[in-house]
């Protein structure tokens, strides 16, 4: 019960609070409040079993276990900073050219709720058929976010991530019929199972071949909505023509919810004894996934697209993690990518309101111009290319040294070269925005607060776990998954 309420009450306070029509100012700063009330109840409750360990009983549909406790955090994490930094946001869109509607920005804030909530019963949902409605429900609450702007091109991204990923869905709800249908063939469960734990638990005595091919699909369906390599279409033009807040949750918690799925039935999987059979299946797609999106990079003129890509390589990365059952380096890949996407999108959306563009080789000198967002560019792209110092190059070192562990020197060698084609890409494009000599027809830079403080906290917390990363987290991430 406590569970629910902590799920559901904060993101219904604030879908009631954007259907009241309140002024835009006090809807921006109560939905950061409630938030940030949101994260704070879910620690109470999380932190304990990060703490604890193990995995309890379902309670009902769902388990909050070091995974779902783990997810639920970092999942609201990003919406309380995505939500705090849309306060200054709003505030210099209303200020613009093109002031959005109020009716606009109220339905951005109500998708936003029902979109958080959908996400953390992602996390927390024991039952396959609640992980499936759910993991839908994501992409139908986050539609409307993709189509903020109302624009041809946001039509377009709308359209195409609501079809590409119900179809892809739609194989995961065959798989998830598949693998109830596995369980209807023990004789400890004659009316069949949906709760993960129970599946696990009787996993030696479910038919191989249904285990195998509810698998196929599901990885094909929730695959999609990770967006991995080739079923990724939709990914970069939704994270493009989002607004910043937007984008980094659809990068920062979204694409999260989607590996969740793919974890829960891998462990399925991996109970019955199937661990080379999700290898053989899930690795091949996960390296594609990570060598595409770096070569992708390669090719970019746009920026929200440029960080999209790289978003999708990172979900090869952690797509790696799960093919190797390794669940700390899933954990602490996830946080680190995370914190930095999301640091990046919101200065990315600084840049598209000072500049008016999102074209690479239209913003020119921004080191000149904003010299202190510059620097904080200069870090998250560092950060998120696994850079030393930050926590994702001890993520992604952790989820290499498995690999090599484990005798896959393939993905170690493929991963190596993606990760560095990926680094050099960065450094390109980042060195076109920063240097050179500002746009001369563009107004004076006003000086406000609001566009580096919360980029500002998430770096400050990469550079901690890169330089600090006390051996208590990596117990608990250790944790994460068992």
């Amino acid at each position: 019960m406590i569970l629910a309420v902590i799920l559901l009450l904060v993101p219904l306070l604030t879908l009631a609070l954007a259907a009241s029509q309140p002024t835009i100012a006090q809807l921006t700063r109560r939905a950061a409040v409630l938030a940030w009330a949101h994260l704070a109840l879910a620690t109470v409750v999380a932190v304990p079993r990060l703490l604890a360990g193990g995995a309890p009983e379902p309670d009902g549909v769902c388990r909050l276990d070091s995974l779902a406790a783990w997810f639920l955090l970092l999942t609201l994490i990003v919406v309380a900073a995505a939500l705090t930094h849309a306060v200054g946001f709003f505030d210099r869109e209303l200020a613009g050219p093109h002031p959005p509607t109020p009716r606009a920005v109220r339905q951005y804030y109500g998708f936003t709720a029902l979109f958080c909530a959908s996400m953390c019963l992602v996390c927390c949902a024991d039952n396959l058929g609640l992980l499936w409605i759910s993991i839908e429900a994501t992409t139908v609450c986050s539609a409307p976010l993709v189509y903020y702007h109302r624009s041809r091109t946001s039509l377009e991204a709308t359209w195409k991530y609501l079809i590409i990923c119900s179809v892809g869905i739609a194989f995961a709800f065959f798989g998830t019929a598949l693998l109830f249908a596995a369980s209807q063939q023990v004789g400890a469960l004659p009316e069949g199972s949906l709760s993960v734990a129970v599946l696990a638990d009787h996993a030696a005595l479910l038919p191989v071949r249904l285990l195998r091919l509810g698998f196929l699909f599901v990885l094909l369906g929730y695959g999609t909505k990770a967006g991995l390599y080739p079923l990724h279409t939709w990914l970069p033009d939704a994270h493009s023509e989002a607004p910043a807040p937007a984008s980094a949750m659809l990068s920062g918690a979204l694409l999260n919810c989607a590996l969740i799925g793919l974890w829960r039935a891998a462990s399925i999987l991996q109970a019955a004894g199937q661990q080379r059979f999700v290898a053989m299946t899930l690795l091949p797609l996960a390296l594609a996934t990570v060598v595409a999106a770096s070569l992708m990079l390669l090719r970019q003129h746009d920026l929200k697209r440029m960080l999209a890509y790289s978003s999708m390589e990172n979900v090869g990365i952690m797509a790696t993690a799960i093919a190797l059952f390794d669940g700390q380096g899933l954990a602490l890949q996830a946080l680190c990518h995370s914190l930095a996407k999301v640091a990046l999108f919101l200065l990315a959306g600084n840049v598209l309101q000072d500049y008016g563009t999102k074209a690479l080789d239209r913003v020119r000198g921004l080191a000149q111009r904003r010299p202190r967002e510059a620097l904080l560019l200069a870090l998250a792209v560092a950060a998120v290319a696994g850079t030393p110092l930050f926590g994702n190059f001890l993520a992604e070192w952790h989820i290499l040294s498995q690999a090599a562990d484990t005798g896959h020197a393939l993905v170690v060698v493929v991963l190596s070269l993606a990760l560095a084609v990926a680094f050099v890409a960065l450094a390109i494009h980042l060195a076109g925005l920063l240097l050179g000599e500002p746009p001369a027809d563009l107004d004076p830079p006003a000086h406000d607060a609001s566009r580096w403080l919360v980029p500002t906290a998430l770096l400050a917390g990469l550079v901690a776990l890169g330089v600090a990363l006390s051996p208590g987290l990596l117990a608990i991430a250790q944790g994460v998954g068992q």
